[in-house]
């Protein structure tokens, strides 16, 4: 069979592509899901891998999930093996490394759940966003209660949740589900270019911010007390040694993650 998700590496940066053009890169097609999931393994067992991006062939990113095979389910056993809690998103979000998705075409129902959960998002012209499940009778699902209110914030994703509306490049930017655009048929290079520089970044630093943005603290107290915490370990690495020299000295730094 003819792989469905491929994985390329340049330097520190994993580029995975969803490639099941019958099923529209569907996160339901036959392999999608392990190959997805083994790719992310993979990358988080290589400590040399700084950056994932996902992305998919043929300008669609994904369709979402298998409508049809979903149909087919009829027990609450056999949906309870089929839709996993959290899944991919839940690794992404715990993960310290850095996750890109660079979307072109469509990225539909449980795809937004993926996309939404990378810390940088890059949109094509002609991206369209869509959480399509309430089109069909469901409700969201693949992290989406989760990621997209924390990318979007509560009024703009329960009216996406809810509506089922398409979102284009330009609300998605606005709204906050994308960071950064791109021509049409040029998410990919943006996000490796964009990548490649942040593979170069400090690690301990940016899994700080990371971690912050993945949690529910709740309090200024809180989370005043969790900033001072972070401040003064990440002051003391080696890491923030480095990058102070380095801006002293006028030179390029080199981070190691210590």
């Amino acid at each position: 069979m003819t792989r469905v998700v491929t994985t390329e590496t340049a330097g520190a940066v994993t580029t995975v592509t969803i490639d099941a053009p019958e099923f529209r890169n569907s996160l339901g097609a036959p392999g999608v899901r392990d190959g997805l999931t083994a790719a992310v393994e993979a990358f988080e067992a290589d400590r040399a891998q700084r950056v994932l991006i996902f992305t998919g062939a043929g300008g669609v990113f994904s369709a979402g999930g298998n409508l049809k095979a979903l149909k087919e389910l009829r027990t609450r056993p056999e949906m309870e093996q089929r839709i996993t809690r959290g899944g991919l998103v839940a690794r992404i979000l715990q993960s310290d490394k850095l996750y890109c998705a660079a979307v072109e075409g469509p990225a539909f129902g449980a795809a937004v759940g993926l996309v939404a959960s990378c810390d940088i998002v890059i949109a094509a012209e002609g991206a369209r966003f869509c959480a399509a499940q309430v089109r069909v009778g469901a409700s969201p699902d693949g992290g989406m209660f989760w990621s997209v209110p924390r990318r979007m914030g509560r009024a703009a994703a329960k009216r996406m949740l809810l509506t089922g509306e398409e979102i284009d490049q330009a609300s998605a930017l606005a709204n906050g589900l994308a960071d950064y655009a791109a021509p049409g048929g040029g998410a990919l290079e943006a996000a490796q270019a964009l990548a490649k520089r942040l593979a170069f970044g400090p690690p301990l630093a940016q899994a700080t911010v990371k971690r912050f943005f993945a949690q529910d603290l709740q309090g200024m107290d809180v989370v005043l007390d969790w900033e001072r915490d972070e401040a003064i370990d990440n002051f003391l690495t080696e890491d923030f040694a480095e990058g102070a020299g380095a801006f002293l000295e006028k030179r390029r730094p080199v981070f190691r993650g210590k």
